[in-house]
Formats: structure tokens, sequence, C-alpha cells
């Protein structure tokens, strides 16, 4: 079994670069013995090195700067010790992919503040917590290039190439998986699977008895012949691409119930557009410029609830933390911008608390509160049936729709949900634990126990 502390990294120049030195309280702790040989982790990389007692108080651990920098360790630095048959691994190694800009003040473009806090909440983990791009990676010498929050300033620096990443990139394409894998092979663990595409969702959750009720009608837009019999069907439909986020590309279309007239609305690049086909032929041409030759679903469109005039629907995030099972750590109404056809923050959303939503709409407080655990329930189920047929996950934003009569219906699953919902409805101590949870659970993965 495990055994896992928190120490203090020194360097001392007058210490071998073959020894370790190591306090007695933490050698008793991690059960280790004078003399003996160890291997050192961090993250991929690894020192063999001998164990040398120390009779001075206190949890600590002392290397040769030579060895701190072969094994790129920032110190003096408090970490967390994981010991397992006489292997000692540091940190963890925590990387967050992301790819990165020419601004050195925001070297991770929009997402520069949040992997900010990560570094800042990792490193009070006892974490070696850092940023960075794909292409930054040296696979021959198990190391990357990334940048550390530290003094008030970002520093670029190398690391080892991590034990975990949480993966923040842009998109999904074929080198990204292959970096993916390649890391994999060096021992890398992810906090997420790379993709999680719609249709997929979809056919797990339609065929779990106990979910299969809160998934709306959904087909593969194979042709517009398949969109035509939805509409036919239920007057207005949401045609969506199988693998887009932040409401991309999400075209709502409605059909005039005695003729062949059909108005749709898309947004490009936050420019809104709204138009009238007078046939299906002339849809196809008119939506052809915006599905181009990607795969897209077709799904009824619900009557949701609407606050303020404006479409809503309710984000649930989901995550594992430090005990690998999972958690609800907050959720919220997301009130579409006037007119628009999607609730996203990022297209100009707003956020509301989900308890006073609902009560402006449901008087019986029991209704309100069977509400709010339905909610809890059918996020946490969904999160735990992708997870059994695809792998390993460690968050979910779950988007859920509350209709009129207090009925739920799943609407989407995305692998790298925003926070910025929570500083609008004012849950700064949400967005701190949901900053905090993948942390936890990227020691987790990498075999971190609860400190001792």
């Amino acid at each position: 079994m495990s055994k896992t502390s928190s120490i203090m990294v020194i360097g001392n120049s007058r210490l071998k670069s073959s020894s370790l030195r190591i306090s007695n309280e933490v050698a008793q702790l991690l059960g280790l013995t004078e003399g003996i040989t160890v291997s050192l982790h961090s993250g991929q990389l690894v020192s063999r090195l001998e164990i040398i007692r120390s009779h001075k108080s206190g949890r600590f651990l002392e290397l040769n700067p030579v060895v701190l920098r072969s094994l790129h360790i920032i110190a003096p630095r408090k970490y967390g010790i994981n010991s397992l048959n006489n292997q000692l691994r540091i940190g963890p190694a925590v990387g967050i992919m992301a790819e990165t800009g020419n601004d050195g003040n925001r070297p991770f473009r929009g997402q520069s503040f949040f992997i900010k806090e990560l570094n800042i909440t990792g490193r009070a983990l006892g974490q070696l917590c850092f940023g960075f791009d794909p292409r930054s990676i040296n696979y021959r010498n198990k190391t990357v290039t990334g940048y550390i929050f530290i003094n008030g300033s970002w520093r670029r620096r190398i690391f080892p190439v991590p034990d975990v990443v949480y993966p923040r990139e842009a998109g999904y394409s074929s080198s990204s998986l292959q970096i993916r894998r390649k890391l994999e092979e060096l021992g890398c663990k992810f906090i997420n699977p790379p993709l999680l595409g719609k249709w997929q969702t979809h056919q797990i959750l339609s065929k779990n008895l106990s979910l299969s009720q809160y998934i709306p009608d959904t087909r593969k837009a194979n042709n517009f012949q398949q969109v035509n019999r939805m509409l036919r069907q239920y007057g207005s439909v949401y045609i969506k691409p199988i693998t887009g986020s932040q409401g991309r590309d999400i075209i709502r279309v409605v059909k005039a119930q005695s003729s062949n007239i059909y108005r749709y609305q898309y947004k490009v690049n936050k420019q809104a557009y709204a138009g009238t086909a007078y046939s299906l032929n002339s849809l196809h041409q008119s939506l052809g410029s915006i599905m181009r030759k990607r795969n897209y679903i077709v799904q009824r469109q619900i009557d949701l609830l609407k606050i303020y005039g404006n479409i809503a629907d309710v984000r649930v995030l989901v995550q594992k933390d430090n005990s690998g099972e999972w958690s609800v750590t907050g959720k919220a109404f997301r009130i579409g911008k006037r007119g628009s056809i999607t609730s996203n923050i990022s297209g100009g959303g707003k956020g509301l608390k989900l308890e006073t939503g609902l009560s402006g709409y449901f008087a019986d407080p029991r209704m309100q509160a069977s509400i709010l655990d339905e909610v809890d329930y059918l996020a946490l189920e969904a999160a735990k049936a992708l997870e059994m047929h695809t792998s390993s996950i460690g968050e979910l934003g779950i988007d859920i729709g509350i209709d009129a009569k207090g009925k739920l219906w799943f609407i989407e699953a995305n692998l790298k949900p925003a926070r910025k919902i929570f500083l609008l409805i004012g849950e700064k101590s949400t967005r701190r634990m949901s900053i905090r949870k993948p942390l936890l659970y990227a020691s987790y993965l990498a075999g971190f126990s609860p400190e001792r």
C-alpha cells in the first residue's frame, strides 16, 4: 500500500548527487530505511538515489542542486511525496495542456486567469503544477517547456512530462489525439478523455433504462429529409454539430404548420443570422455554408422555461476529487441573450441561482426541492453512465432543461466546462472548489492518497 506525506524539498550542495537525505520523521512515515536505494520520480523523470537519514527535526528532503535540475524540481518548496516499493514520487506533477499565444502577461490567452488559479491552488496542495502548450513537448528528454505563475508573474521554464495532464486545449483533431497517445505511452494519465460527441452521448443515455425518460428525440442528420421528418413531427428542431461546443454553429429551424415555409436562426462569430426558406431544397442551400460537410444531429425542440423572456437551461458541474467519486460542485440557470437560441455564457448569456429561478415558476416549495434533487440525480447518473461506456472522466458540465410542468430534459454533456457562471451568481466559494477538485482528482490518479 502506498504512503503519502508532505515535505519541504531543499537543495544542499554538500550532499552527493547520488544521495537523498530525508528527516527521521518522514522516513518513519514512509517506511524508509537508511542505505537503501530508491527511485525518485518527478513526473516521468527519475533518479536512483541512496537514502541518508537526518536527525534534524521536521519533515524535509534534501537533494544536490544537480539532481534538482535534472528532475526539474523547484526548491525550496513544499511538496507531496508518495512512497511505494522503494519508489518515491514528488508532487504529483500536474500539467494543464492548452495553447499559448504571444502575450507574456497572458500566455494562455483567454484561459490565462483560469490556469493561474490552477497554478496557485496546485502549489498549495503540494503539487508541481504548470501550464504547457502541446507543441512544447520533448518526448526524448521527457520534458515540456511551460509556464508557472509565481511571485505575481508568469515564468517560462522546463518541467518534467507530468504524472497527470488536465486537457484544456481547443478543439479535437488527429494530431491532438496523437499527442495524447504519445504522452500516455510515457506514463501520463488524463483527467478527461479527448472527445464525447453528442451522438455518442445520445446513444449511451437513451439505452439507459433509468435515464431514457430524460432524453429528447434525437436523430442523426444524414440528410435534410431526416430534418424534414422531424420538423413535420415536432414543428421546431435544433440542428447541432456532433463535436461542437459553446453553442457554436447550432441552428434552430421552425416549419410552418400547413406549408413548406421554414424559418431558421443561427450564430457565427457572435453574429446572429435569421432567414426564411420556401422549400426544403432552399433550406438546404441556405444552411450549407454553416453546416459544410460536418456531421450533425437533429433534435426536437423542448419548450423550456423562459426567464426574463429569454431561453434558459441549467448548467450542473459534476466533478471527482481525491476520493475518485462523483459529486455535484455547483449548479445555476444560464439565461440566453435577448433573441438568442442558446443560453451559453460565452455568447452573452447571464447566470441566476437555480433556487431563485425555480421559485419564480413553481410556488410549491416541495416541488422546488424535488426538482433540485432530480437535477442532481440526473447529472450524476448521466456522468456515471457516460464514463461506464467511454473511459475515465474527471469532470463534466451537464446541461439540463426544465419545461413548464417541471419535467427535466438532458441537453448535453461538456468535457471542458467553464466556471464563469459561478462568479456571475456570486458563488465565489463554488468557483474555488471547482478549481480545487480536478487537482485533487489528479493526485488520486497519480496514486497520492490523502495526506498522513
